[in-house]
């Protein structure tokens, strides 16, 4: 059975004229998997230039750019107001079976007023369940929520935070994000990386390749590094990622006195990525806040071994002392443990490393999360 869906993200991925981050690297793949299937696919998104093309097929995708004003208050009204259009013309003329929308603002609440089609919602943010935690905004997700016919949640945290909020258990699911299993493997080589950035074939490089936001903890992997390098002199830190703390953590490691071990990239756009992972011998994700992360499963894919926090669906990914290993949050001497462990022990790093891949192999492709998808639709259009 095939389907005509229009996504409704702002969100999408960098490369792509959009905004970057895990949840347009899903909207982008899962669409992609979606189009492989036989599904007809729509992506409504936010453009950031009025000069923009406003429809290319990219990949199979028919992606519709909006206008987004970068004006206070006013840009995301004027947003939602053209992409609500945008969706009734679509409807009108394409014959939509299927709206999935995964943002709260703008997306569920241009959503909130089309009626009479069905309509899936995929929440995805940290910043929800930061929200709920706190009994912050609770009437307006209410509000928001009431008019799917299902929630989907990319880590169990997230669908149980959902159910909490009082969505019927009967239409809520945990389905994982998911992997390019082509365009992360093992066999790809990291010696560009290591070029670009001086590393000696010698030093063992810990990629953290994370937003530098509060909520992904890369704090307390910086605090770590003095611990790990005690004991292994030769080791780069890579952080991959731009955000609100950058000086912040910059001026943590001069304090630190770990400038010469600390590399930060800035912002590197997905398609690269592969290449960054091949260069590491370890992976960090130090998170205090995490849906099913699409940077480790990228890790994994690519068959390295994960030293994650023991928060939302992280452990969903690492199975502990099998794929990778899982630390408290919040932890540094921890987290300093675990990698210090995986630095001295080639012999299980690579097996980690190997056994990583086999699970992305076997549970995280792109294509098995369209098939579960789509059997959310299908339940869906019958109900």
């Amino acid at each position: 059975m095939s389907f005509k869906i229009c996504m409704l993200s702002i969100s999408f991925p960098p490369g792509l004229k959009g905004i970057g981050g895990g949840m347009g690297v899903h909207v982008f793949e899962l669409s992609k998997a979606l189009v492989k299937q036989g599904n007809d696919v729509h992506v409504i998104t936010f453009g950031n230039d009025f000069r923009v093309k406003k429809c290319e097929v990219i990949d199979g995708i028919k992606v519709h750019r909006i206008y987004f004003p970068r004006i206070r208050f006013i840009g995301i009204f004027t947003y939602a107001f053209s992409a609500w259009f945008k969706l009734k013309l679509l409807i009108k003329n394409e014959g939509v079976d299927i709206i999935h929308y995964h943002d709260v603002l703008p997306d569920a609440f241009i959503a909130k007023f089309i009626s009479k089609i069905s309509k899936v919602q995929t929440e995805h943010s940290s910043g929800f369940l930061e929200a709920v935690e706190k009994g912050k905004y609770m009437w307006l997700y209410r509000w928001l929520l009431s008019h799917s016919d299902h929630v989907i949640g990319p880590s169990r945290e997230l669908a149980d935070t959902v159910i909490k909020l009082g969505v019927n258990a009967n239409k809520t699911a945990y389905i994982s994000n998911g992997v390019d299993l082509k365009k992360f493997n093992p066999n790809v080589k990291g010696d560009v990386i290591k070029r670009k950035y001086k590393i000696n074939a010698n030093e063992k490089v810990i990629l953290c390749p994370r937003r530098l936001e509060p909520k992904n903890g890369v704090q307390y992997f910086i605090k770590a590094i003095p611990y790990i390098t005690r004991k292994n002199n030769n080791v780069k830190c890579l952080i991959v990622g731009v955000g609100s703390e950058m000086d912040k953590l910059k001026n943590e490691t001069s304090k630190l006195k770990i400038t010469n071990r600390v590399i930060f990239t800035g912002n590197v756009p997905n398609s690269e990525m592969p290449e960054y992972h091949a260069a590491s011998d370890i992976v960090v994700l130090p998170s205090l806040k995490e849906a099913t992360s699409i940077a480790g499963l990228e890790a994994m894919a690519s068959g390295k071994p994960l030293v994650g926090t023991n928060v939302g669906g992280i452990p969903q990914i690492i199975t502990n002392n099998i794929t990778g290993v899982l630390v408290p949050p919040k932890n540094s001497e921890a987290l300093a443990r675990a990698i210090g462990s995986l630095l001295i022990d080639d012999e299980k790093r690579i097996e980690m490393g190997f056994n990583a891949r086999k699970r992305a192999e076997n549970e995280f492709s792109w294509a098995d999360i369209a098939e579960k998808t789509m059997k959310i639709y299908e339940t869906v259009l019958k109900r």
